[in-house]
């Protein structure tokens, strides 16, 4: 390998009482406009002239101190360069801080700069990648944004390539807690209200720190690892759908984490899910090493050779079993290839079914006071650690300004994996108002967990760069983007959505007045009475993404479900010669197939032992003679029989 002949080399030279660890210098790093950021440079002890190295590049408006050993790793044990730069306006910077937006491809394009600068020094190897979580992630997203020719690979964990519909406006509405508390957080209040000036998309102000506008100039490996609880989860889904559509070479890893609470804890709001889902620091610290020495050193070590997606499949957390949930799953794709959009309708009496409803159905109204609005209880949050992720929201399910609907107990359990939405038919008596939708997994002692939820501000329902006020008891579409997950409801639980016109503090309160937008507007508010519709050609509903190769069932009135084999799929085909029997795994699995006779007796065992993830076929040794037959399929504790039925 390239690295440790390098290293052999070095060490070899190296005067017998040099010490382990790593030596340092502080750098004034000038920017286009002349601006001044402080950078810090760490290198490798037996770093010295002439020797360059690959570097890798941190951007952040937070301390540059990081832990001594994790510098002393990356720099001597894996032999990089670690670059540590402060944005502008913090940590000693010069200029003002700009909330990113020097970070990007305006006129002042930061993340540039500091990679072009790293490329000529004497200690560098034109070999520059980029890493780091939230903020350090997201000024990657930028810098690749603006295409610097000397940058390689970036690794953004828990961060977003498009801050105004992730991050401060998403559906329209103003995500106060999130960008309130952050900004105070960092002491520079006062640039709320250069922030909510501009509540609509536009392409001169927001349009530079929206990576999405550029995914065609951003030809760079990207490894992304968000949580499914994290603050940013959908705009990262996002960006690798659409480089890797692009681009290529793009890989994801995503685990039930949440934003201050990721990679090493199970427990997450109300749920502890098992040790599994745990993903400690030196593995985590193994993958990126593996990532920058594949694109940095240039080294084969298999690692694009891999599924490109990892996720995470969530489940019952009262439960032990992590054969059909709560394990790994990897796949080459984002979204996947197998899930289908299944709705489920809402119905009069608080249902949620698979079948939509009947003509002349009542309606369902809520009264939405902004004077009194709905809490948040649980979310992608960041600030309130102790009340975020997946928490019980039986406290405002009983208010009366949110409508809950919910299926029958479920009698299988129904995989969602990806996107969810809410087609919502409705009207307000008000010129505006909001749409705060939540999914929960209601567990069979009450519990109703949430999973995802999202928002919509009515008059952004065609647009988040327009405004369109609504008609007064007219009904109109609304599309409430609840963002993805990747969760199993299992049989026993109940699906179950609420929807109100309120999730506050985590967004600002609609005053349902139809005026500008206003932070705290508390003295200018009317009370709104808004109407769900669910009839006839305005029959709202629930898409959920459901994964053909998981447990899957949709409740139906009166209890009937239609069902697929958990967490695989198996089908026995009887063409005129021989019979073919294919089975799909989403990960390994010991299996037993046998082909059986009527009576239950085995005719011939197919497959014993692990199988790999994947599609499989197999066709009997033995000649199959016209009659009926049995394909019987045992994994684990669950056991399926399927009739195979041979024609001569």
């Amino acid at each position: 390998m390239k690295r440790l002949a390098l290293l052999s080399v070095v060490l070899a030279a190296l005067l017998p009482g040099l010490s382990h660890g790593y030596w340092s210098s502080t750098e004034q790093v000038q920017m286009r406009d002349g601006t001044e950021l402080v950078t810090d440079v760490h290198h490798p002890t037996y770093q010295i002239w002439p020797i360059s190295l690959p570097t890798i590049v941190v951007r952040t408006p937070y301390s540059r101190d990081f832990d001594v050993t994790l510098i002393a790793y990356i720099c001597d044990l894996q032999a990089y360069v670690l670059v540590i730069q402060s944005l502008r306006g913090t940590g000693g910077s010069g200029g003002q801080p700009a909330f990113f937006k020097t970070d990007g491809w305006g006129a002042q394009q930061d993340g540039y700069d500091c990679i072009e600068w790293c490329r000529d020094q004497w200690w560098c190897d034109n070999s520059i990648g980029m890493w780091g979580a939230s903020a350090f992630g997201i000024t990657q997203y930028l810098a690749a944004g603006a295409a610097p020719p000397d940058l390689k690979c970036c690794l953004p964990m828990m961060a977003t390539p498009r801050l105004f519909q992730d991050a401060v406006f998403q559906g329209g509405e103003f995500r106060k807690a999130l960008v309130e508390g952050w900004l105070n957080d960092q002491g520079t209040p006062w640039l709320l209200d250069t922030v909510v000036a501009h509540p609509l998309y536009d392409s001169t102000y927001w349009g530079v720190v929206d990576m999405q506008r550029r995914y065609a100039q951003a030809n760079y490996p990207f490894y992304h690892q968000p949580g499914w609880y994290d603050i940013f989860t959908e705009g990262a889904l996002d960006a690798f759908s659409n480089l890797q559509a692009q681009h290529r070479q793009q890989k994801m890893l995503i685990g039930p984490w949440a934003h201050g609470s990721f990679w090493g804890v199970r427990t997450q709001g109300d749920l502890t899910y098992p040790a599994n889902s745990e993903m400690d620091v030196m593995t985590l610290a193994g993958e990126m090493v593996r990532w920058f020495d594949c694109w940095l050193y240039g080294n084969n070590n298999g690692i694009m050779d891999e599924p490109k997606v990892k996720f995470y499949l969530m489940g019952d957390c009262d439960t032990e079993d992590t054969t059909y949930w709560n394990h790994w799953v990897e796949s080459d794709t984002w979204p996947l290839r197998e899930t289908a959009p299944e709705p489920l309708y809402l119905r009069q009496s608080g249902l949620l079914a698979a079948t939509p409803p009947a003509p002349g159905e009542k309606l369902d109204t809520l009264r939405f006071d902004p004077l009194n609005p709905c809490p948040t209880i649980g979310g992608r949050e960041l600030f309130g650690l102790a009340d975020y992720g997946p928490k019980d929201q039986r406290p405002i399910e009983s208010r009366p300004d949110v409508l809950v609907y919910s299926t029958p107990v479920l009698a299988s359990p129904v995989t969602v994996v990806g996107k969810v939405k809410m087609i919502l038919y409705g009207s307000s008596d008000r010129l505006d108002t909001d749409w705060a939708v939540r999914l929960c997994d209601v567990y069979p002692d009450g519990r109703s967990i949430l999973i995802t939820d999202g928002v919509l501000k009515a008059r952004h329902r065609h647009g988040l760069d327009r405004e369109d006020l609504l008609v007064p008891g007219r009904p109109d579409t609304f599309e409430i983007d609840l963002w993805s997950t990747a969760n199993v409801f299992n049989a026993g639980h109940r699906i179950r959505v609420s929807i109100t016109s309120s999730n506050y503090p985590r967004f600002e309160r609609n005053p349902n007045t139809g005026g500008p937008f206003e932070r705290n507007d508390t003295l200018n508010t009317l009370v709104a009475t808004n109407v769900v519709q669910h009839t006839g050609a305005l029959a709202s509903y629930l898409l959920l993404p459901v994964w053909g190769q998981g447990p899957t069932a949709l409740t139906e009135p009166g209890g009937r479900v239609q069902t697929n084999p958990p967490a695989l799929k198996l089908e026995v085909v009887s063409p005129a010669v021989q019979p073919v029997i294919r089975l799909s795994l989403p990960r390994s699995v010991p299996v037993e197939l046998s082909l059986c006779d009527v009576t239950g007796r085995r005719l011939e065992q197919l497959t014993l032992g692990e199988v790999a993830a994947g599609r499989h076929e197999y066709h009997p040794r033995r000649h199959v003679p016209a009659g009926v037959y049995y394909v019987l399929l045992k994994t684990g504790e669950r056991t399926e029989r399927r009739k195979l039925v041979v024609v001569k």
